[in-house]
Protein backbone atom coordinates (compact mmCIF):
# COMPACT_ATOMS: atom_id res chain seq x y z
CA UNK A 1 0.00 0.00 0.00
CA UNK A 2 2.74 2.40 0.76
CA UNK A 3 4.70 1.95 -2.46
CA UNK A 4 1.39 2.26 -4.42
CA UNK A 5 0.88 5.77 -2.51
CA UNK A 6 4.70 6.82 -3.28
CA UNK A 7 4.27 5.72 -7.07
CA UNK A 8 1.27 8.01 -7.96
CA UNK A 9 3.11 11.38 -7.25
CA UNK A 10 5.78 10.32 -9.18
CA UNK A 11 3.75 9.26 -12.21
CA UNK A 12 1.95 12.96 -12.21
CA UNK A 13 5.39 14.44 -12.01
CA UNK A 14 6.19 13.19 -14.99
CA UNK A 15 3.17 13.31 -16.87
CA UNK A 16 3.84 17.31 -16.24
CA UNK A 17 7.28 17.05 -17.56
CA UNK A 18 6.25 15.60 -20.87
CA UNK A 19 4.04 18.37 -20.90
CA UNK A 20 5.99 20.93 -19.86
CA UNK A 21 8.50 19.29 -23.01
CA UNK A 22 5.10 19.32 -25.58
CA UNK A 23 4.62 22.66 -25.12
CA UNK A 24 8.11 23.94 -25.04
CA UNK A 25 8.66 22.05 -28.46
CA UNK A 26 5.73 23.57 -29.90
CA UNK A 27 6.48 27.61 -28.82
CA UNK A 28 10.36 26.68 -29.82
CA UNK A 29 9.05 25.78 -33.31
CA UNK A 30 6.61 28.67 -33.91
CA UNK A 31 8.52 31.39 -31.93
CA UNK A 32 12.04 30.96 -31.23
CA UNK A 33 13.15 28.80 -34.10
CA UNK A 34 11.76 31.80 -36.44
CA UNK A 35 14.24 34.49 -34.13
CA UNK A 36 17.10 32.32 -34.27
CA UNK A 37 16.75 32.54 -38.75
CA UNK A 38 15.57 36.18 -38.65
CA UNK A 39 18.62 37.88 -39.02
CA UNK A 40 20.38 35.55 -41.97
CA UNK A 41 17.14 35.46 -43.62
CA UNK A 42 16.43 39.40 -43.51
CA UNK A 43 20.39 40.22 -44.85
CA UNK A 44 19.62 37.13 -47.70
CA UNK A 45 16.13 38.86 -48.70
CA UNK A 46 17.37 42.56 -48.81
CA UNK A 47 20.65 41.15 -50.77
CA UNK A 48 18.42 39.23 -53.30
CA UNK A 49 16.55 42.34 -53.81
CA UNK A 50 19.45 44.59 -54.51
CA UNK A 51 20.87 42.43 -56.64
CA UNK A 52 17.59 41.87 -59.12
CA UNK A 53 16.80 45.59 -58.76
CA UNK A 54 17.88 46.32 -62.44
CA UNK A 55 17.74 44.71 -65.90
CA UNK A 56 20.56 44.77 -68.28
CA UNK A 57 18.47 47.65 -69.38
CA UNK A 58 18.44 49.42 -67.18
CA UNK A 59 15.20 49.02 -66.91
CA UNK A 60 13.60 48.48 -62.75
CA UNK A 61 12.58 44.58 -62.55
CA UNK A 62 10.57 43.76 -59.40
CA UNK A 63 11.47 41.13 -56.99
CA UNK A 64 10.40 37.41 -57.31
CA UNK A 65 6.90 37.08 -55.83
CA UNK A 66 6.76 34.19 -53.15
CA UNK A 67 3.69 32.09 -53.09
CA UNK A 68 3.45 30.38 -49.25
CA UNK A 69 1.20 26.62 -48.54
CA UNK A 70 -0.21 27.77 -45.40
CA UNK A 71 -1.04 24.20 -44.81
CA UNK A 72 -0.97 21.02 -45.46
CA UNK A 73 -2.57 19.11 -48.62
CA UNK A 74 -4.55 16.13 -47.05
CA UNK A 75 -1.44 15.24 -45.04
CA UNK A 76 1.06 16.27 -47.89
CA UNK A 77 2.69 19.41 -47.01
CA UNK A 78 3.84 19.81 -50.39
CA UNK A 79 0.93 19.93 -52.08
CA UNK A 80 2.31 16.93 -54.69
CA UNK A 81 5.09 19.34 -55.89
CA UNK A 82 8.62 17.60 -55.76
CA UNK A 83 10.85 19.71 -52.81
CA UNK A 84 9.65 22.15 -50.20
CA UNK A 85 10.64 25.03 -52.53
CA UNK A 86 10.33 25.47 -55.50
CA UNK A 87 12.40 28.14 -57.50
CA UNK A 88 11.46 29.58 -61.09
CA UNK A 89 13.30 27.12 -62.72
CA UNK A 90 11.51 24.57 -61.28
CA UNK A 91 8.51 26.17 -62.21
CA UNK A 92 9.50 26.22 -65.63
CA UNK A 93 11.03 22.90 -66.17
CA UNK A 94 8.55 20.51 -64.02
CA UNK A 95 5.50 22.88 -63.77
CA UNK A 96 5.73 23.75 -67.75
CA UNK A 97 4.10 27.90 -66.12
CA UNK A 98 4.64 29.78 -69.57
CA UNK A 99 4.66 32.56 -66.46
CA UNK A 100 7.90 31.05 -64.21
CA UNK A 101 9.62 33.93 -62.10
CA UNK A 102 8.14 32.58 -58.99
CA UNK A 103 8.98 30.78 -55.54
CA UNK A 104 6.69 28.23 -54.07
CA UNK A 105 7.42 27.25 -50.48
CA UNK A 106 5.74 25.52 -47.48
CA UNK A 107 8.40 26.97 -45.00
CA UNK A 108 6.74 29.88 -42.94
CA UNK A 109 10.27 30.94 -42.08
CA UNK A 110 11.46 31.24 -45.43
CA UNK A 111 10.85 34.82 -45.12
CA UNK A 112 11.73 36.35 -41.48
CA UNK A 113 7.99 38.09 -41.83
CA UNK A 114 4.82 36.29 -42.94
CA UNK A 115 3.65 39.72 -44.23
CA UNK A 116 6.30 39.47 -46.66
CA UNK A 117 4.69 36.68 -48.73
CA UNK A 118 2.95 37.80 -52.04
CA UNK A 119 0.25 34.98 -51.88
CA UNK A 120 -0.97 32.49 -48.81
CA UNK A 121 -2.48 29.50 -49.97
CA UNK A 122 -5.18 28.21 -47.40
CA UNK A 123 -6.53 24.14 -47.84
CA UNK A 124 -9.56 24.39 -46.57
CA UNK A 125 -10.61 21.27 -45.88
CA UNK A 126 -7.17 20.63 -44.04
CA UNK A 127 -8.33 21.52 -40.49
CA UNK A 128 -7.25 24.65 -38.84
CA UNK A 129 -4.08 23.84 -36.24
CA UNK A 130 -4.57 24.73 -32.96
CA UNK A 131 -1.14 27.01 -32.90
CA UNK A 132 -0.82 29.64 -35.04
CA UNK A 133 -4.21 28.51 -37.29
CA UNK A 134 -4.03 31.97 -39.66
CA UNK A 135 -0.93 34.56 -39.68
CA UNK A 136 -0.78 36.74 -37.18
CA UNK A 137 -0.05 39.76 -39.59
CA UNK A 138 -0.99 40.31 -42.97
CA UNK A 139 -0.31 43.54 -45.19
CA UNK A 140 -2.77 44.64 -47.68
CA UNK A 141 -0.49 44.38 -50.37
CA UNK A 142 -0.79 40.03 -50.01
CA UNK A 143 -3.33 37.43 -51.22
CA UNK A 144 -5.02 35.31 -49.30
CA UNK A 145 -6.10 31.68 -51.71
CA UNK A 146 -9.40 30.15 -50.75
CA UNK A 147 -8.13 26.64 -52.01
CA UNK A 148 -10.03 23.35 -52.21
CA UNK A 149 -10.93 20.68 -54.77
CA UNK A 150 -13.79 18.86 -52.52
CA UNK A 151 -17.38 19.29 -52.50
CA UNK A 152 -18.69 21.33 -49.93
CA UNK A 153 -19.46 18.70 -47.98
CA UNK A 154 -15.48 18.70 -47.07
CA UNK A 155 -15.20 21.82 -45.94
CA UNK A 156 -13.45 22.02 -42.70
CA UNK A 157 -13.36 25.47 -41.81
CA UNK A 158 -16.40 27.36 -39.65
CA UNK A 159 -16.73 29.24 -43.17
CA UNK A 160 -19.13 32.57 -41.44
CA UNK A 161 -15.48 32.94 -39.33
CA UNK A 162 -13.60 33.56 -42.40
CA UNK A 163 -15.82 36.65 -43.90
CA UNK A 164 -13.91 39.03 -45.81
CA UNK A 165 -10.58 37.17 -45.11
CA UNK A 166 -9.42 35.78 -48.60
CA UNK A 167 -8.96 37.80 -51.76
CA UNK A 168 -9.19 34.73 -54.61
CA UNK A 169 -10.69 31.37 -54.74
CA UNK A 170 -9.15 28.34 -56.49
CA UNK A 171 -11.56 25.22 -56.47
CA UNK A 172 -12.98 23.05 -59.50
CA UNK A 173 -15.74 25.73 -60.11
CA UNK A 174 -15.70 27.70 -63.14
CA UNK A 175 -16.66 30.65 -61.39
CA UNK A 176 -13.53 30.31 -59.10
CA UNK A 177 -10.23 32.79 -59.93
CA UNK A 178 -8.23 30.33 -60.21
CA UNK A 179 -9.89 27.35 -61.98
CA UNK A 180 -8.42 23.61 -59.95
CA UNK A 181 -9.87 20.83 -62.38
CA UNK A 182 -8.78 17.14 -61.77
CA UNK A 183 -7.32 17.45 -65.70
CA UNK A 184 -7.31 19.61 -68.66
CA UNK A 185 -8.40 18.76 -72.39
CA UNK A 186 -6.15 19.66 -74.82
CA UNK A 187 -6.50 19.94 -78.48
CA UNK A 188 -3.54 18.15 -79.85
CA UNK A 189 -3.32 20.37 -83.12
CA UNK A 190 -3.87 24.08 -81.43
CA UNK A 191 -2.23 22.72 -77.66
CA UNK A 192 -4.40 24.87 -76.18
CA UNK A 193 -6.56 24.12 -72.88
CA UNK A 194 -10.11 23.98 -74.29
CA UNK A 195 -11.65 22.66 -70.83
CA UNK A 196 -13.08 22.61 -68.49
CA UNK A 197 -14.25 26.10 -70.04
CA UNK A 198 -17.86 27.80 -69.67
CA UNK A 199 -18.22 27.48 -73.28
CA UNK A 200 -15.53 25.20 -74.72
CA UNK A 201 -15.44 25.42 -78.49
CA UNK A 202 -15.45 21.43 -79.83
CA UNK A 203 -14.70 20.30 -82.74
CA UNK A 204 -17.32 18.57 -85.11
CA UNK A 205 -17.61 14.90 -84.61
CA UNK A 206 -18.11 12.80 -87.59
CA UNK A 207 -20.92 10.76 -87.39
CA UNK A 208 -18.80 7.55 -89.08
CA UNK A 209 -15.52 8.23 -86.52
CA UNK A 210 -14.72 5.40 -85.39
CA UNK A 211 -11.41 3.55 -87.41
CA UNK A 212 -9.25 2.74 -84.05
CA UNK A 213 -7.77 -0.41 -85.16
CA UNK A 214 -6.81 -1.05 -81.49
CA UNK A 215 -10.23 -1.07 -80.17
CA UNK A 216 -11.63 -2.87 -83.05
CA UNK A 217 -9.02 -5.52 -81.83
CA UNK A 218 -10.18 -5.49 -78.29
CA UNK A 219 -13.82 -5.83 -78.61
CA UNK A 220 -13.96 -9.71 -78.88
CA UNK A 221 -11.80 -9.63 -75.27
CA UNK A 222 -14.59 -7.25 -73.48
CA UNK A 223 -16.57 -9.97 -72.24
CA UNK A 224 -17.22 -8.14 -69.20
CA UNK A 225 -20.35 -5.65 -69.46
CA UNK A 226 -19.67 -2.97 -66.19
CA UNK A 227 -17.40 -1.91 -63.21
CA UNK A 228 -17.49 0.57 -60.35
CA UNK A 229 -14.51 0.80 -58.24
CA UNK A 230 -15.95 2.48 -54.94
CA UNK A 231 -14.67 3.15 -51.47
CA UNK A 232 -17.58 4.95 -50.24
CA UNK A 233 -20.70 3.13 -49.54
CA UNK A 234 -23.10 6.09 -48.68
CA UNK A 235 -22.81 9.09 -49.83
CA UNK A 236 -24.86 12.32 -50.47
CA UNK A 237 -25.66 11.72 -54.13
CA UNK A 238 -27.02 8.37 -52.88
CA UNK A 239 -25.36 6.68 -56.60
CA UNK A 240 -25.36 3.33 -54.52
CA UNK A 241 -29.30 3.27 -54.54
CA UNK A 242 -29.03 3.90 -58.25
CA UNK A 243 -26.53 1.56 -58.96
CA UNK A 244 -28.56 -1.07 -57.16
CA UNK A 245 -31.33 -0.21 -59.43
CA UNK A 246 -29.71 -0.99 -62.47
CA UNK A 247 -28.69 -4.31 -61.37
CA UNK A 248 -32.06 -5.65 -61.88
CA UNK A 249 -31.15 -5.22 -65.75
CA UNK A 250 -27.58 -5.39 -66.08
CA UNK A 251 -24.69 -6.72 -64.99
CA UNK A 252 -22.07 -4.69 -62.58
CA UNK A 253 -19.24 -6.23 -60.79
CA UNK A 254 -18.56 -3.61 -58.00
CA UNK A 255 -14.72 -3.44 -56.90
CA UNK A 256 -13.78 -2.13 -53.00
CA UNK A 257 -15.52 -2.02 -50.02
CA UNK A 258 -19.31 -1.87 -50.81
CA UNK A 259 -18.66 -5.00 -53.59
CA UNK A 260 -18.11 -8.47 -53.77
CA UNK A 261 -15.10 -7.91 -55.59
CA UNK A 262 -10.92 -7.03 -54.55
CA UNK A 263 -8.58 -5.28 -57.02
CA UNK A 264 -6.07 -2.33 -55.86
CA UNK A 265 -7.55 0.59 -58.10
CA UNK A 266 -4.28 1.54 -58.70
CA UNK A 267 -2.49 -1.93 -59.87
CA UNK A 268 -1.37 -2.04 -62.95
CA UNK A 269 -3.06 -5.51 -62.89
CA UNK A 270 -6.50 -3.64 -62.19
CA UNK A 271 -6.26 -0.82 -64.67
CA UNK A 272 -6.05 -3.51 -67.42
CA UNK A 273 -8.61 -5.46 -66.47
CA UNK A 274 -10.80 -2.39 -66.90
CA UNK A 275 -8.92 -1.39 -69.80
CA UNK A 276 -9.44 -4.90 -71.69
CA UNK A 277 -12.24 -6.95 -70.33
CA UNK A 278 -14.86 -4.38 -69.45
CA UNK A 279 -17.02 -2.15 -71.63
CA UNK A 280 -18.82 0.39 -69.30
CA UNK A 281 -17.62 2.22 -66.06
CA UNK A 282 -19.62 3.71 -63.86
CA UNK A 283 -17.78 7.57 -62.98
CA UNK A 284 -20.64 8.38 -60.28
CA UNK A 285 -19.29 11.34 -58.07
CA UNK A 286 -20.26 11.18 -54.44
CA UNK A 287 -22.21 14.57 -54.27
CA UNK A 288 -24.09 16.18 -56.93
CA UNK A 289 -23.04 20.02 -57.05
CA UNK A 290 -22.11 22.54 -59.68
CA UNK A 291 -18.77 21.92 -61.65
CA UNK A 292 -17.73 18.83 -59.67
CA UNK A 293 -16.08 16.37 -61.94
CA UNK A 294 -13.53 14.33 -60.61
CA UNK A 295 -10.87 11.84 -61.24
CA UNK A 296 -13.33 9.81 -61.62
CA UNK A 297 -14.40 10.62 -65.08
CA UNK A 298 -10.84 12.06 -66.18
CA UNK A 299 -9.16 9.36 -65.02
CA UNK A 300 -11.25 6.42 -67.01
CA UNK A 301 -11.00 8.57 -70.15
CA UNK A 302 -7.89 7.21 -70.55
CA UNK A 303 -8.75 3.40 -70.99
CA UNK A 304 -10.54 1.92 -73.59
CA UNK A 305 -14.10 1.45 -71.70
CA UNK A 306 -16.62 4.05 -71.91
CA UNK A 307 -17.48 6.13 -68.21
CA UNK A 308 -21.20 6.82 -67.28
CA UNK A 309 -21.22 9.75 -65.67
CA UNK A 310 -23.32 11.01 -62.97
CA UNK A 311 -22.89 14.21 -61.12
CA UNK A 312 -23.94 17.78 -60.42
CA UNK A 313 -21.84 19.16 -63.89
CA UNK A 314 -23.23 20.50 -66.64
CA UNK A 315 -20.72 18.00 -68.42
CA UNK A 316 -20.46 19.38 -71.94
CA UNK A 317 -18.15 22.06 -70.65
CA UNK A 318 -16.13 19.38 -68.99
CA UNK A 319 -15.45 16.64 -71.92
CA UNK A 320 -15.99 16.14 -75.38
CA UNK A 321 -19.76 15.65 -76.89
CA UNK A 322 -20.58 11.52 -77.21
CA UNK A 323 -17.01 10.85 -74.99
CA UNK A 324 -19.58 9.73 -71.74
CA UNK A 325 -22.90 8.49 -71.31
CA UNK A 326 -24.90 10.94 -68.58
CA UNK A 327 -26.93 9.19 -66.36
CA UNK A 328 -29.24 12.34 -66.21
CA UNK A 329 -30.38 12.29 -69.69
CA UNK A 330 -31.83 9.47 -68.97
CA UNK A 331 -35.86 9.22 -67.65
CA UNK A 332 -35.23 6.04 -65.26
CA UNK A 333 -32.50 3.24 -64.23
CA UNK A 334 -34.35 1.46 -67.05
CA UNK A 335 -33.98 3.75 -69.99
CA UNK A 336 -30.09 3.66 -68.90
CA UNK A 337 -29.75 -0.06 -68.99
CA UNK A 338 -31.66 -0.40 -72.00
CA UNK A 339 -29.21 1.70 -73.97
CA UNK A 340 -26.33 0.37 -72.37
CA UNK A 341 -27.69 -2.94 -73.25
CA UNK A 342 -27.90 -1.72 -76.75
CA UNK A 343 -24.57 -0.27 -77.36
CA UNK A 344 -22.72 -3.66 -75.81
CA UNK A 345 -24.17 -5.44 -78.86
CA UNK A 346 -23.07 -2.64 -81.80
CA UNK A 347 -19.82 -2.05 -81.78
CA UNK A 348 -19.97 0.67 -84.25
CA UNK A 349 -21.79 3.13 -82.23
CA UNK A 350 -20.09 1.69 -79.22
CA UNK A 351 -16.36 2.80 -80.59
CA UNK A 352 -17.96 5.77 -82.03
CA UNK A 353 -17.83 7.25 -77.91
CA UNK A 354 -13.69 7.66 -78.73
CA UNK A 355 -14.07 9.85 -81.99
CA UNK A 356 -12.13 12.33 -79.25
CA UNK A 357 -8.77 10.56 -78.96
CA UNK A 358 -7.96 11.59 -82.62
CA UNK A 359 -8.57 15.57 -81.54
CA UNK A 360 -7.70 16.19 -77.98
CA UNK A 361 -5.65 14.57 -74.78
CA UNK A 362 -5.96 14.58 -71.20
CA UNK A 363 -3.62 17.02 -69.80
CA UNK A 364 -2.25 17.99 -66.13
CA UNK A 365 -1.63 21.53 -65.53
CA UNK A 366 -0.92 23.27 -62.16
CA UNK A 367 -2.66 26.14 -60.53
CA UNK A 368 0.29 27.50 -59.21
CA UNK A 369 1.50 28.55 -62.93
CA UNK A 370 -2.07 31.01 -62.75
CA UNK A 371 -1.13 31.91 -58.95
CA UNK A 372 2.38 33.34 -60.71
CA UNK A 373 1.00 35.10 -63.75
CA UNK A 374 -1.43 36.66 -61.19
CA UNK A 375 1.06 38.35 -59.20
CA UNK A 376 3.16 39.29 -62.85
CA UNK A 377 -0.12 41.34 -63.20
CA UNK A 378 0.17 45.00 -63.44
CA UNK A 379 -0.50 46.60 -59.43
CA UNK A 380 -1.92 43.31 -58.94
CA UNK A 381 -1.58 44.48 -55.37
CA UNK A 382 -4.04 47.69 -55.21
CA UNK A 383 -6.90 45.41 -56.57
CA UNK A 384 -9.19 45.12 -53.49
CA UNK A 385 -11.27 42.25 -54.38
CA UNK A 386 -12.53 40.57 -50.91
CA UNK A 387 -15.20 37.89 -50.14
CA UNK A 388 -16.86 39.33 -48.08
CA UNK A 389 -19.62 36.19 -47.45
CA UNK A 390 -17.28 33.52 -48.34
CA UNK A 391 -19.66 31.39 -46.89
CA UNK A 392 -22.80 32.06 -49.23
CA UNK A 393 -20.10 32.04 -52.22
CA UNK A 394 -19.17 28.64 -51.80
CA UNK A 395 -22.35 26.86 -50.01
CA UNK A 396 -25.20 28.92 -51.48
CA UNK A 397 -27.15 26.48 -53.61
CA UNK A 398 -24.42 24.70 -55.08
CA UNK A 399 -25.44 21.50 -54.42
CA UNK A 400 -29.09 19.93 -55.01
CA UNK A 401 -30.69 16.55 -54.18
CA UNK A 402 -33.18 16.04 -55.88
CA UNK A 403 -31.84 14.41 -59.12
CA UNK A 404 -33.59 14.16 -62.74
CA UNK A 405 -33.43 10.52 -62.92
CA UNK A 406 -36.11 8.98 -61.18
CA UNK A 407 -35.01 6.01 -59.06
Amino acid sequence: MIIYQCKKPKLIIILCLLVFVGLSICIYIDYILPELYQYHLVRSYANNNNNNNNNDDGSIQTRTPIILLWNDFFGDSRWSLRKDDLIPSHLRNQLKCPVYECVITNRREYLPALELYDAVVFHVAQPRSIIKSVPSRRSSKQLYIFALMEPPAETKHILRNENGFYNLTMTYRLDSDILWPYKWIMDKETEMRVAPAEFPQWRKQFVHENDDDFLKRLWPQKVKFSAWFVSHCNTLSEREELIKQLQQYIDIDIYGKCGNYSCPRSSTDCNRLLDEKYKFYFSFENSVCVDYVTEKLYNIMEYNVIPVVYGGANYTRFAPPHSYINAEDFENPKALADYLLYLSQKPDAYMRYFWWRHYYKLINYSPFCDICKKLHEPNYHLKTQIYENIEKWWLGNMCRFKMRIKF
